[in-house]
């Protein structure tokens, strides 16, 4: 089980760029480093040696300075004999800020016996000295060299030395010294007899040395033990009374006490509360277990606090640096967890508790309980909403009353004759469809909105297809001072036509930016490949470019472990052309954010896609495939499925295959190694993301159910006919809905007859008019007037009379049209002999607007001062 911990702690650490504060600028420059010495000078951490992944020992000297929105990082000159390569040292800083002292650590010819090695750094002149006692062995007054072990100045700038181990972690140190720099001279304290290593002293404004954490070394039974240091009780230290103490301390209110570590970083803030972060469990290699959380000590009640925190938290690590800025930012930076080395810059604000990623970001994480006044105005106005409808409803009651006899007369439609029950379970079995089609449609909707994006690929032939742009790093092969001098790395290219190619390759600027390398072979220079956009590969003979490019490396062919680092591109997204400053006819579409990622990768060796290592004395080959990606954005439109927003981005796939060293390669050839590189196919390659399901794919399921629905609902209870107003026309209010009534009185005028399929035809039944007594003329005159009524309605609205219209013609003219239409247009002319009297002409076209303003015969039987005995000829 602590073996999967482990497994699992490295895996949540593997990513070794976090970059919480936003600080892309530097995101490049910023060294992967932990065990740094460190102090803070003014608004600055200064930050010495070190190690990575690739070294175990560093001199270099930076300043990271907080600003009043930013960061600004920079290399700190250094003059004079600079200190030796080292890493887990700690620094002090003078009161004044003048100088800064660098105090033990680990050096490659560090030795148990060696003393305490001290170096002096001074700002004003940006200059190294060292006390002669660093180069003396068996120092009597020195305490031996050691790392992990803690050194705290006071205001006197004496500097308090306690614990440690060595370089083996062998030996455990529990001495406590006094060291004054003005005299270069240790001093031995009061020895608390427990030997602590990975631990942090603090130094309180009453002279107070709390030390918390660490590893402390106890003898059971004649033998070493070494554990965890408590966190329930402290070993404190007077400075004024010389005289060791052990503090009892209370633990955090509902959450005990903070998790034992070593290698953790502590802070003192004015008010003498102590800060740590982070941290590891002390354990071997294998089974270490690191920390990212915060605990502050409360040294004037001694009561632990673990708050909880905002925001997003750093990685965990332990050998971090620190500092704090304007008693409000806490600054993490660097640090290291197993073989992960961190460049980040992380910051706390301690007012709210919240990882920030800006300085005055909005406060969205702070006060996001809901406030009594925010409670007090939403319930205000939920009552005054409910007064105001409650208000509306009494106020108009006639027009809410006249509403819902609406509504119920548009669901409750029983047909004349038909019982209750049919007419309430149809409703039951309409509400019971309505259902099943709302689940149905929520259902699409939801699998519109959820739904995974696919890729599609796209293959178009083509004869002719880009290169790609190709870097190569030449990993321990030194370069020479004469630049004729043939053992110098270099590169030439060809193409199997014999084209030549080698004006497109271009030495890098290593000073600009170095990809590092884990082999760590020796150093690095690299060259880059980036042809025009007209150089292409073509895959029939003739005059063209030829189909495979030849690269041939050379280099000292004496060095046998050098290595050739081959990286393919494509050319829009070469962030080598970016970084070195290529200008050239194509636009690198890379960010800031992701050219500097690649560059953390590039720096951190963990670069794996598209990069390939040539041993030397081979032959090599490599093809590739450039396509084209349209990756759908993370917009509401592309839920639509018509006309999708995309990003379209180049990309690259290769196959590499490299055969075995040649042994008599360098009898015949001058050169380290050969490889051909060429198209995997001849094609335009597009790789297309598209949602599987859209909204406009659910429109034909949607389509699909509804009509099964209306099948049914018509299959169980029989049709109903629909009216051939649409909304528009019923839901029609002032002018609009009254020139539609006027449109109907004015072209279907009636009179005395009466209207179809509203007023009975018999007169003792009818209430639309007293009519008396009528005789028999007249009663027929009046139905013709009603049957005449009739058509017209239905020809206008319910029914296309084109056959009809067919039908007349063929009447009229005996014979079919000299064009062959078996059914003529409405526009058609017939006979000036034939009768056109009565309604001839409204029954060969439609009625519109138009005709039924210019026809006054087609309505002359509607009319109430015509006559009505009309024969029916006449109509």
């Amino acid at each position: 089980m602590k073996r999967l911990g482990f497994l699992l702690v490295v895996l949540a650490t593997i990513s070794s760029v976090h970059g919480y504060f936003n600080i892309p600028n530097y995101m490049a420059t910023l060294p992967f480093q932990g065990g740094m010495a460190y102090v803070q000078r003014n608004n600055s951490l200064i930050v010495y040696g070190g190690a990575n992944a690739t070294s175990r020992y560093s001199n270099k000297l930076f300043q990271l300075t907080q600003t009043a929105n930013n960061f600004i990082w920079e290399e700190i000159p250094q003059q004079g004999a600079l200190p030796p390569p080292s890493a887990y040292a700690q620094a002090v800083i003078s009161t004044t800020g003048a100088s800064m002292l660098v105090i033990g650590g680990a050096y490659n010819q560090t030795t148990a016996q060696s003393p305490l090695q001290i170096y002096v750094y001074q700002f004003a002149n940006n200059a190294w000295s060292s006390p002669p006692g660093n180069t003396q062995s068996n120092v009597s007054t020195a305490p031996a060299n050691r790392i992990s072990f803690s050194a705290t100045a006071d205001k006197s700038n004496n500097v308090y030395i306690y614990g440690g181990t060595d370089v083996g972690k062998t030996q455990v140190y529990s001495q406590l010294y006094m060291y004054s720099p003005s005299t270069n001279s240790f001093t031995a304290l009061p020895d608390p007899q427990v030997g602590r290593y990975g631990h942090t002293a603090s130094l309180l404004s009453n002279g107070n040395l709390v030390v918390i954490g660490g590893l402390i070394q106890t003898n059971q039974n004649n033998q070493a033990q070494r554990s965890l240091a408590t966190m329930e009780s402290l070993y404190v230290y007077s400075t004024s009374t010389k005289q060791w103490q052990t503090q009892k301390i209370n633990p955090a209110s509902g959450a005990g006490f903070p998790s034992t570590r070593s290698g953790h970083t502590a802070i003192v803030t004015p008010d003498d509360k102590i800060i740590i972060f982070g941290g590891d469990n002390g354990s071997d290699e294998r089974n270490r277990q690191y920390l990212n959380t915060i605990a502050i000590l409360d040294t004037k009640t001694w009561t632990w606090e673990i708050p909880p925190m905002n925001g997003i938290p750093p990685g965990r690590r332990s050998n971090s640096a620190a500092m704090l800025v304007n008693n409000q930012y806490l600054t993490v930076a660097f640090g290291e967890a197993t073989n992960a080395y961190y460049n980040d810059v992380n910051v706390l604000d301690l007012t709210s508790h919240t990882w920030i990623q800006e300085f005055n970001p909005s406060n969205d994480n702070q006060g996001s309980g809901v406030s009594a006044g925010l409670i007090a105005g939403v319930t205000v106005a939920a009552v005054v909403l409910v007064a105001i409808i409650a208000f509306l409803i009494w106020r108009f009651k006639s027009y809410t009353g006249w509403l819902i006899r609406q509504i119920h007369d548009d669901i409750w439609k029983p047909r004349t004759g038909e019982p209750v029950w049919a007419e309430t379970t149809r409703i039951v079995f309409q509400i019971f469809f309505l259902f099943l089609f709302t689940v149905f449609l929520v259902f699409v909707i939801r699998q519109a909105i959820e739904s995974p994006n696919i890729t599609q690929r796209i293959e178009n032939p083509a004869a002719s297809v880009d290169v790609p742009d190709i870097r190569f790093c030449f990993d321990g092969y030194p370069t020479y001072p004469n630049t004729y001098d043939q053992r110098n790395p270099g590169i030439t290219c060809q193409t199997n036509n014999g084209v030549l190619c080698s004006n497109y390759i271009r030495p890098l600027n290593m000073s600009i930016f170095r990809p590092i390398f884990s082999d760590n072979l020796g150093e690095v220079s690299c060259f880059l490949f980036r042809a025009p956009k007209t150089f292409q590969m073509t895959s029939t003979s003739g005059n063209n470019n030829g189909s495979r490019l030849l690269f041939t490396m050379y280099g000292d062919q004496s060095i046998t472990s050098g290595r050739v680092h081959v990286s393919v591109y494509p050319r829009q997204m070469d962030p080598n052309a970016k970084v070195y400053n290529i200008i050239d006819d194509s636009t690198v579409l890379m960010s800031d954010a992701e050219v500097s990622s690649w560059q953390n990768a590039e720096r951190t060796d963990t670069q794996a896609l598209n990069i390939y290592t040539i041993e030397p004395y081979t032959y090599s080959a490599l093809s590739y495939e450039l396509s084209e990606r349209r990756s759908l954005q993370d917009v509401g439109w592309n839920y639509v499925g018509f006309l999708p927003i995309q990003n379209s981005v180049p990309e690259i796939e290769s196959t590499f295959r490299a055969e075995a060293p040649n042994p008599f390669y360098v009898q015949s050839h001058s050169s380290l190694s050969f490889i051909a590189v060429f198209p995997e196919s001849y094609a335009e390659v597009i790789n297309r993301e598209v949602k599987m399901y859209t909204l406009v794919n659910a429109l034909g399921f949607v389509g699909g159910i509804f009509g099964l629905l209306i099948a049914a609902q018509t299959w169980l209870f029989g049709f109903r006919p629909q009216s051939p107003w649409g909304v528009v026309h019923r839901w029609s209010v002032g002018d609009m809905k009254r020139s539609l009534l006027r449109g109907l009185q004015s072209k279907f005028n009636i009179d005395e007859a009466g209207i179809p399929l509203v007023h009975p035809v018999r007169q003792d039944l009818n209430e639309y008019q007293n009519m008396g007594y009528e005789h028999g003329t007249q009663r027929i005159s009046r139905v013709e007037q009603r049957m005449q009524t009739l058509e017209l309605l239905f020809k206008a609205y319910y029914v296309d009379d084109e056959v009809f219209r067919s039908l007349d013609n063929a009447t009229k003219t005996g014979q079919i049209s000299s064009a062959g239409d078996r059914f003529p247009s409405e526009k058609m002319n017939v006979s000036p002999q034939q009768n056109n009297d009565g309604f001839t002409h409204m029954f060969q076209r439609r009625p519109s607007s138009g005709s039924f303003a210019s026809d006054a015969n087609s309505q002359r039987q509607l009319n109430p001062h015509e006559k009505d005995n009309v024969p029916m000829h006449n109509f």
